[in-house]
């Protein structure tokens, strides 16, 4: 069985503000986010560390792969960068941590696919800065 973390979300917002901000990159603390234009919305996506985040351990910044930076960041931090980007952008905004596993799944002709048996989400949403229920 393979376990694949993430950390993504999506911000709802006017279309002069999908333009202005899409397509780019901005640091929350030590968290690096990407930010795509998708449809009528924008992507957010974390992406890695900063690099004085890993200064103090040699080599480390091509060691931690992406799995292990979304695995180890805080629900915390996915809140307070969820609550940033709402705040910022003055409309909804929502992200999720969580993961994937992939496994055998039996099929009706006798065989198997690799796919998702089992996944497990932490989900956060606020509008304008206000937490959604």
């Amino acid at each position: 069985m393979d376990y694949e973390y993430s950390v993504m979300g999506s911000i709802f917002c006017n279309a002069d503000t999908l333009t202005a901000s899409a397509d780019s990159e901005f640091t929350y603390k030590s968290y690096i986010f990407a930010l795509r234009k998708l449809n009528n919305r924008i992507s957010v996506s974390l992406r890695g560390l900063t690099s004085s985040t890993t200064d103090s351990i040699p080599d480390a910044a091509s060691a931690i792969n992406i799995s292990t930076i979304c695995q180890s960041i805080p629900e915390a931090e996915v809140t307070a960068v969820c609550k940033f980007l709402s705040e910022k952008y003055a409309c909804k905004a929502s992200m999720r941590k969580g993961y994937e596993v992939y496994g055998n799944a039996n099929v009706f002709n006798g065989g198997s696919d690799y796919e998702v048996i089992e996944e497990k989400w932490f989900t956060v949403e606020f509008d304008n800065g206000i937490p959604k229920s």
